[in-house]
């Protein structure tokens, strides 16, 4: 019987230690490995890693034998095959596999009999788990209120759920809770895989490792890449503001704070300036034996914790070594009751820091960050939107060593003027007894304008926020670090190509007059358009079109925006 419980003859040659630290396995490593892999229909990855990459785990992936008996299933099958065949691990002790629902009779049932799976390495505990899990089905039924496993929650919930040991589970939540700890498996991580195109489930993906770890960004972000080059994706697993459906205005509402960071830090030559607002709840964690809502950071530090991110948000960066604390603050969250983003928060106010270096990481959590990159005083205000009812957090990061606070104040009368009363948005109270003194007043600012004055050690200035959950369409845009707020783009005509910048917001004709000017194209109309992922020519049609230009733009980490160009009339 091999490992599966398939009959199989086995040489004494193939009864090798595996090279795996700790584990016995009949699967050999020398020579002989190719034809005992192919015994349990196992394909041996391929393909070379480069760099850092290099040390990574590659799976070795199920052959290509399931049944394709419906029209769904074969679809689905080659392409999480597909995919199982583009990711690697920090370790060697995981187990991948597919949950695919199928009916019986009147019911939904998610199994994992005849799925894609992948192991980092061949040991009988993984596949003792393995052919275990092709044992259970689970009934995920809309009518039917009894989540019993972690893959039927993720399914019918269509968001993730993780944890860093399989301990936190009680057993009643965890139906292989007993075949997991037998097989020395207790990281665990499941993730909702939506087709891009329908936007409907399609099935759960189940990581399950040996480690402990405290975080699964890593393992989140390998499967995220290759879901992309199958046309699947995992729905609202990224720590982002943004909601299912955007909406224009809500566009319009991103592009117009962007431009806000952007003349700011022009007008007054800031360093960088960055948009924060609370996480919304987008998974699901166990943690001491409750299965709770939290942030998809996939981190514990945010385990039971409401969280603010700057993920998703608007941001202008003008020096380039504040760019890689942006990546730092991108990736971790601060609760909202610590740093001074959250204090300010917390007191529903706007501080102002002198020295930021000289918090520890209970005041402050990106202190470590902030000393590195040369990041000192800082400047929070809230920005609440009237048409959309959200609220942001404005970071404003001053030059080193200010200390002035008439600079200060001068920064805050340009917020005013760039914010008027009919902008749409509402700049809460920014007048403190002296910007500049050790000690300020915070002035609590109620709906109706009233306020009231609380002493505080602090040096801060309260204004109205109202602290519920945001959300925004909008990706980071990395603008070039020009002194004018412009985008670099490059447009491709027959065998030409043409490199100019235009000013942000940008619209549509504006961008169009530019291109027929600069190619001389008197009383003709260029229709420009754009690659996608799928490298499909996309046309650009309104400023609709070019506001989804410019998020593609940024969420390929692409500085300049790219377009061929055709003539009409």
């Amino acid at each position: 019987m091999d490992l599966f419980g398939r009959s199989q003859s086995v040489s004494s040659e193939s009864k090798e230690k595996s090279s795996y630290s700790g584990s016995h396995s009949v699967f050999s490593t020398d020579q002989k490995t190719d034809l005992l892999w192919s015994k349990v229909s196992l394909e041996r990855p391929t393909d070379s890693f480069f760099g850092e990459s290099r040390y990574l785990t590659r799976l070795w992936v199920s052959r290509n034998e399931e049944p394709l008996d419906k029209l769904y299933r074969a679809e689905i099958v080659p392409r999480i095959r597909a995919v199982l065949k583009l990711l690697a691990f920090r370790e060697q002790h995981v187990l991948v596999q597919f949950w695919s629902p199928r009916v019986t009779g009147r019911h939904q049932l998610l199994t994992t009999l005849d799925q894609p799976f992948g192991l980092g390495v061949a040991n009988e505990e993984l596949c003792f788990y393995r052919r275990d899990s092709e044992r259970n089905t689970f009934l995920v039924d809309k009518d039917d209120e009894k989540d019993v496993s972690p893959p039927a929650r993720v399914f019918r919930q269509g968001l993730p759920e993780w944890t860093s040991d399989i301990t936190n589970y009680l057993p009643k939540h965890f139906p292989q809770y007993d075949s997991a700890i037998r097989c020395n498996l207790h990281g665990y991580l499941a993730l909702p895989v939506f087709d891009s195109t329908t936007r409907l489930c399609a099935g759960v993906l189940e990581l399950l490792m040996s480690s402990k770890n405290s975080s699964y960004a890593f393992e989140v972000q390998q499967v995220h890449k290759a879901l992309k080059t199958q046309n699947l994706t995992i729905s609202q697993v990224f720590d982002s503001t943004t909601p299912k459906v955007p909406t224009e205005c809500r566009q319009d509402e991103l592009v117009k704070i962007f431009g806000i960071l952007k003349s700011v830090c022009d007008t007054h030559n800031l360093p960088f300036a960055q948009t924060w607002a609370v996480s919304p709840s987008t998974s699901f964690v166990s943690h001491d034996k409750i299965i709770k809502e939290c942030c998809s950071s996939f981190d514990t530090i945010c385990t039971g914790k409401v969280c603010m991110s700057t993920a998703g948000l608007p941001f202008e960066v003008r020096d380039l070594l504040k760019w890689k604390f942006k990546d730092e603050c991108r990736v971790r969250h601060l609760d909202k009751s610590k740093g001074f983003v959250g204090r300010a928060l917390e007191s529903r106010g706007s501080c102002f820091w002198e020295d930021l270096t000289k918090l520890n990481e209970e005041e402050y959590p990106l202190v470590h960050y902030a000393r590195i990159y040369r990041v000192s005083s800082c400047l929070a205000i809230f920005l609440h939107s009237v048409e959309t009812n959200n609220d942001y957090v404005l970071e404003f990061h001053l030059p080193l060593g200010t200390k002035d606070g008439r600079f200060v104040q001068d920064v805050v009368e340009t917020l005013k003027q760039m914010i008027p009363v009919d902008s749409g948005f509402v700049l809460g109270d920014t007048s403190p007894m002296d910007w500049s003194d050790s000690e300020s007043t915070v002035t609590n600012v109620s709906d109706q304008g009233s306020s009231t004055n609380v002493s505080t050690g602090k040096r801060c200035a309260t204004m109205f926020i109202d602290d519920e959950e945001t959300s925004s369409p909008l990706k980071k845009l990395k603008i070039d670090f020009d002194l004018v707020p412009s985008v670099p783009v490059k447009v491709t005509f027959v065998q030409s190509a043409i490199n100019f910048r235009l000013p942000v917001p940008l619209k549509l004709v504006d961008l169009e007059t530019e291109v027929a000017q600069r190619l001389n194209l008197e009383g003709k109309r260029p229709r420009l358009k754009y690659k996608d992922e799928d490298d499909d020519l996309i046309l650009l049609a309104c400023d609709a079109d070019l506001r989804d230009l410019l998020r593609y733009s940024a969420s390929n980490n692409t500085t300049t925006i790219k377009l061929i160009i055709t003539v009409g009339r």
